[in-house]
C-alpha cells in the first residue's frame, strides 16, 4: 500500500505544481546536491587528514591522538547539524488523513508516513553521510550491524526529540531561551580563547587529552563514533546489538502511535478566551484590526519557536564571523543576517495575514468601516514592529560595525532589503493563503506554505549578495538605483491599496468562509 500512498502524494503534489514551484524545486535540488557534497567532503577530509605527508610536515602537532580528537569533534558538530536539519514537517497530514475515510488502515498509514519521512532527501543525505563516515573507520566486519543500528537509532531519537520540542517551547519558552543563550555565549567564549591561544590550548589539550576524549565520547556524536571504533568481542557485540534493536523498536513504535494519534485527532488552533493585558495593550497602540491580529500572531505556539530560531542564528554565527575574519565575505554575511532578522519577523506576521483568525476577520467585515480601511490598518500595524527592530539594528550597525559601510549606504541597503521582502509577503498573503494550525505532530509548516519559506530563505542570500557585495566606484550607482526603487514601490503601494482589497475579496473571502 505504500506504493499507492506515494502515488497519491505524488499526484497531489503535481496537481498543485505551478511554474514558480518548479523553479523552486530545481533550486532546492541544487541546494541538496551542494549540501551533500559539502557534508561528504568534510567527512572525508577529517578522516584522511593525517594521511598526507605534506600535511604532517606543515602540522607537526597533528598526532594520532589529536586527529582522534578532531574526528570526535567533527562527529559531535555533525550530530548537532543533523539534529538541526532533520526534516519532520513536509508531509501533507491534512490531505493524507482523508485516506482513512477511503478505507486506508490507520496503522498502515501511520507506518507508511513515517517511512516517507525517512525517505526525505535531507534525512537520506545525513544518514548516508553518517554511514560513510563511520564505515571508513570500522575495526572489523562485526562493527557493520552496530553502525547501521546506531544510524537508525540516532535518526529515530532525533525525530522523537524534534516532535516534542514544540510542546517544550510552548510550556517553558523563557527557560529554554535563556538556557540556549547561556550555552551559546559559553561556546563563543571558548572559541574566542581557542582562536587567540591556539598553541597554548593545544598543548593543554595534549596534557588533558584522556579526560577530554572520555567526555566527548559520552556525547551523542561520540557514541556514534564509538560504534565504529570499539574493539569487537562476541559478548559485547551481542549485547550492544540486542539493546540497539530493542531501543530502535521502541523509538519507532513511539513514532507509529504518535503519528496515528495525529491522524485520528486533527490539529486545532488554540484560542485564548480571556482578554489578556497583551491584547489590551496591542489594541490600544495598534488599533482594533492590527491589535487583535498581532495578538493571534504573538501567542501562536509555533511562532515562539520561530522567534527562537530568528534570535539563535545571529547569536551563533555573527560573533564567529567577527572572530574569524574572512574579509568581504564576513561583511556580506553579517550584513545579510542582520537585515534578515526584521525580514523574518515581518514574514511571520505578513506572509499569511488572513490565516490566523478567520472568525475575527469575518466579524470585522461586519463593522461599519470599509474593508480598505481595515486592511490598511492591519497592513500598517504588521510592519510597525519589524520596522522598529529594523531601524534599531541599522543604528547598531552604524555604531558598532562601521566596517559594514557608511551611514547612508547601510540605511539605503537595509530599507531596500526590507521593502523587497514586503512585496514578496504581500503576494504570499493574498495568493498563498493557508489556514494556520497547530499540532506537535503536524508534519508541515502550520502557518506559512513551504514554497514561501524556501523562497524567503533562498532570496535572503541571493539579495544579500546583490545588495551588500562591495562594488568599489560603482557602489554609488547601486545606491541611486535602490533609492529610486524604494520610492517607486512605496508610492505605488500607497496609491493602489484598493487593489489589495480587490485581491482579498477575490482570493481570500471565500476561503475564510469555507474554513469558518
Amino acid at each position: 500500500m505504500i506504493s499507492k500512498l506515494l502515488y497519491l502524494n505524488w499526484k497531489l503534489f503535481l496537481a498543485r505544481l505551478t511554474n514558480l514551484q518548479t523553479v523552486l524545486i530545481i533550486g532546492y535540488s541544487l541546494f541538496l546536491v551542494g549540501m551533500f557534497i559539502n557534508l561528504m567532503g568534510s567527512a572525508l577530509l577529517v578522516i584522511f587528514l593525517d594521511s598526507s605527508s605534506s600535511l604532517q610536515l606543515d602540522l607537526p602537532w597533528l598526532t594520532p591522538e589529536i586527529h582522534n580528537l578532531i574526528l570526535l569533534t567533527f562527529a559531535t558538530i555533525f550530530w548537532i547539524m543533523h539534529f538541526s536539519f532533520t526534516s519532520t514537517r513536509l508531509l501533507n497530514m491534512e490531505e493524507n488523513r482523508k485516506l482513512l475515510a477511503l478505507g486506508y488502515p490507520a496503522g498502515k498509514l501511520s507506518w507508511h508516513l513515517n517511512l516517507m519521512c525517512l525517505y526525505h532527501p535531507v534525512n537520506v543525505i545525513y544518514n548516508l553521510t553518517w554511514l560513510v563516515f563511520l564505515s571508513l573507520q570500522i575495526n572489523s566486519a562485526w562493527n557493520i550491524p552496530i553502525v547501521v543500528g546506531a544510524v537508525l537509532l540516532n535518526y529515530g531519537v532525533i525525530y522523537s526529540i524534534k516532535h516534542r520540542f514544540l510542546y517544550m517551547v510552548e510550556k517553558r519558552f523563557k527557560v529554554i531561551i535563556f538556557s540556549f543563550i547561556f550555552v551559546i555565549f559559553g561556546v563563543i567564549s571558548v572559541l574566542a580563547i581557542l582562536s587567540r591561544r591556539t598553541q597554548s590550548v593545544l598543548n593543554d589539550l595534549a596534557i588533558e587529552f584522556t579526560q577530554l576524549v572520555g567526555a566527548m565520547e559520552l556525547l551523542p556524536g561520540g557514541l556514534m563514533f564509538r560504534s565504529a571504533k570499539y574493539s569487537h568481542e562476541p559478548l559485547l557485540t551481542a549485547v550492544l546489538f540486542f539493546f540497539m534493536v530493542l531501543l530502535t523498536y521502541l523509538v519507532f513504535r513511539d513514532h507509529y502511535y504518535k503519528t496515528m494519534e495525529g491522524l485520528m485527532r486533527p490539529s486545532t488552533i488554540k484560542i485564548r478566551k480571556d482578554v489578556s493585558r497583551l491584547w489590551v495593550f496591542l489594541q490600544k497602540w495598534l488599533g482594533d484590526n492590527a491589535g487583535k491580529y498581532y495578538y493571534y500572531v504573538m501567542t501562536h505556539p509555533y511562532n515562539k519557536l520561530q522567534i527562537f530560531a530568528v534570535a539563535l542564528i545571529p547569536l551563533v554565527y555573527i560573533p564567529l564571523l567577527l572572530i574569524v575574519d574572512l574579509g568581504d565575505i564576513s561583511i556580506i554575511l553579517i550584513a545579510t543576517m542582520l537585515a534578515a532578522i526584521p525580514v523574518a519577523l515581518l514574514g511571520m506576521g505578513m506572509a499569511n495575514m488572513f490565516g490566523y483568525e478567520h472568525r475575527e476577520m469575518l466579524l470585522h467585515m461586519q463593522f461599519p468601516g470599509s474593508i480598505e480601511k481595515q486592511l490598511k490598518e492591519r497592513f500598517l500595524g504588521i510592519i510597525t514592529v519589524p520596522l522598529f527592530i529594523f531601524y534599531a539594528i541599522t543604528v547598531f550597525e552604524v555604531i558598532k560595525l562601521p566596517q559594514l559601510g557608511d551611514v547612508f549606504s547601510i540605511y539605503i541597503a537595509n530599507t531596500f532589503f526590507f521593502l523587497c521582502f514586503m512585496i514578496v509577503f504581500l503576494w504570499s498573503s493574498f495568493y498563498q493563503y493557508q489556514k494556520a494550525s497547530y499540532s506537535t505532530f503536524s508534519f508541515k509548516h502550520p502557518i506559512i506554505p513551504q514554497k514561501v519559506t524556501f523562497t524567503m530563505s533562498s532570496a535572503i542570500f541571493v539579495l544579500g549578495y546583490t545588495v551588500f557585495v562591495p562594488l568599489g566606484d560603482l557602489h554609488i550607482y547601486r545606491l541611486w538605483i535602490m533609492t529610486g526603487l524604494i520610492v517607486a514601490i512605496g508610492f505605488y503601494i500607497w496609491k493602489n491599496f484598493d487593489l489589495l482589497a480587490k485581491a482579498f475579496k477575490a482570493k481570500i473571502l471565500i476561503k475564510l468562509w469555507s474554513n469558518f
